[in-house]
């Protein structure tokens, strides 16, 4: 199929006369009307209206250049996953994790991956869950380690099953100078019903997970700021703008000063790191099972600590 039908058509989709087509595409109006009749012909349709004003397409029409548009779109999508395949390219292993674990990730996972695979290039993004889906949606990430991502032709594998920690700001009613844990009791925890919360909305499966044992519980806060990722909300925390909830392996060090935490029940809240890959990409698929190898054996001791 002439590959101009589309752009003639949508020509006269927007204009009045055949005429008019014509000037916008820098033509002649015979050669446009040539075009036209020979896939009028082809099809044994008629394509455009002329005998209204302005001209217009026919059902026949508006039937072609739908499917046109989606010829093209295809071809486009075609090309650009082709792209992958170059020979003349190495490949790239396109690679998140959830901040802020970036830098252990790279110091232990890269020197083992590359010394196996020489030629591989690797890009590695500090992303949040609802980041990290989105790539994945668009074909711009091949591996991610954080919370489980629950996508269609992703796989996740567990890696560790973290204990999550209410943090409690220097304004809670809870909050005691000098004291870093404070031991977990319902009855303390409905004390900070509509204290300031702070929301982790680049999080969406964890936060929900925290909702519902919260609710579960009774436990109502107030969301009053929303913030992309957990470290970001860490540190408000710590400034006295509210409680949130992390994993205990961000607050056991001395970080972070002025906040407490109450360890939650961890047979009541399911919060694992996961390493998400995308199964469709086979062309990486060694190297990607060779990361997730890697992390098997190396993420409890060498990647989680913050």
């Amino acid at each position: 199929m002439d590959s101009r039908l589309l752009t003639f058509l949508e020509a006269l989709e927007s204009s009045t006369t055949f005429s008019e087509a014509a000037q916008k595409l820098y033509l002649s109006q015979p050669y446009v009307s040539r075009i036209i009749k020979k896939y009028e012909k082809q099809y044994n349709v008629t394509l455009i209206n002329r005998n209204s004003h302005p001209v217009q397409l026919t059902p026949a029409g508006h039937l072609l250049i739908t499917y046109l548009r989606k010829d093209l779109q295809l071809q486009n999508e075609l090309t650009n996953k082709m792209r992958k395949y170059e020979q003349s390219s190495f490949p790239t292993l396109r690679m998140g994790i959830t901040p802020p674990l970036g830098e252990n990730f790279n110091l232990t996972i890269l020197p083992i991956l590359l010394e196996k695979f020489p030629n591989l290039r690797t890009s590695t993004l500090e992303l949040s869950t609802a980041d990290a889906e989105k790539a994945f949606k668009d074909e711009q990430l091949d591996l991610f380690v954080g919370n489980v991502i629950q996508l269609s032709g992703i796989k996740s594998q567990s890696l560790h099953k973290d204990t999550q920690v209410l943090v409690l700001g220097r304004n809670s009613k809870l909050y005691q100078p000098r004291q870093k844990e404070i031991p977990f009791s319902l009855n303390k925890l409905h004390e900070l019903i509509q204290e300031n919360f702070i929301i982790v909305d680049g999080e969406r499966h964890y936060q929900e997970i925290i909702n519902n044992y919260f609710n579960k519980i009774g436990l109502h806060f107030y969301p009053q700021i929303h913030v992309r990722d957990s470290l970001t909300a860490l540190k408000l925390a710590s400034k006295g703008l509210g409680n949130m909830t992390t994993s205990i392996e961000m607050v056991k060090n001395d970080r972070f000063s002025n906040i407490n935490y109450i360890v939650l029940p961890v047979n009541e809240i399911n919060v694992n790191f996961a390493v998400s890959t995308d199964t469709a990409n086979i062309q990486l698929a060694e190297e990607i099972s060779e990361v997730s190898k890697i992390l098997k054996r190396t993420f409890t001791t060498e990647i989680l600590t913050y």
